[in-house]
């Protein structure tokens, strides 16, 4: 089997979308060893065909919805929960789509998103932000998919974190345009 910068093994359900690490994304070696964390995100749309992104107005970025998986949850309990929560809306239809495997040897970090597409039938209601987001003024925007595409692929970023997770949301966009 071919050696994987984290663990994981590749199903029919979930293909991986692209493997991040710091020679790809930031042009400098390395690889991390750290065990990965797990996260669940997502691309999502509403029956009106708008799709929401998560703008983060104290770094101008935008991103797809979603966060970290905790405890025992499952990939799919945790996108659930991560969509209500950020986004106040039930969730409707979720379909896996692949993951990104990230390894950040620069912050001796990895991780691994898991990415699916998910429909929800409302407009979403009241958020439950963590005090972080709310503090980053974190909020819900809905865009057409050519909209949210270029918010989030043509940015320039100025920091490592930011390009990681620009290039992981291109990576799960790029795979569902070709669909």
């Amino acid at each position: 089997m071919e050696k994987r910068i984290v663990p994981f093994t590749e199903s029919p359900a979930w293909p991986i979308l692209a493997e991040l690490t710091d020679e790809n994304v930031l042009g400098t070696g390395g690889l991390s060893s750290a065990f990965p964390r797990l996260t669940a995100r997502a691309i999502l749309k509403r029956e009106d065909g708008l799709f929401a992104v998560m703008y983060a107005k104290k770094f101008n970025l935008y991103s797809l919805p979603g966060g970290g998986i905790e405890g025992d949850e499952s990939p799919e309990t945790a996108i659930a929960r991560e969509i209500w929560e950020e986004t106040g809306c039930i969730c409707s239809a979720i379909e896996p789509l692949g993951v990104v495997l990230e390894n950040r040897f620069h912050a001796d970090y990895t991780q691994i998103d898991y990415y699916f597409v998910v429909t929800t039938n409302g407009d979403g209601g009241q958020l439950h932000l963590t005090p972080n987001e709310e503090q980053n003024g974190t909020h819900p925007q809905w865009h057409t998919l050519d909209e949210v595409v270029h918010l989030i692929r043509d940015r320039e970023h100025d920091t490592n974190q930011r390009k990681f997770l620009q290039a992981r949301d291109v990576a799960a966009l790029s795979t569902y345009l070709k669909r």
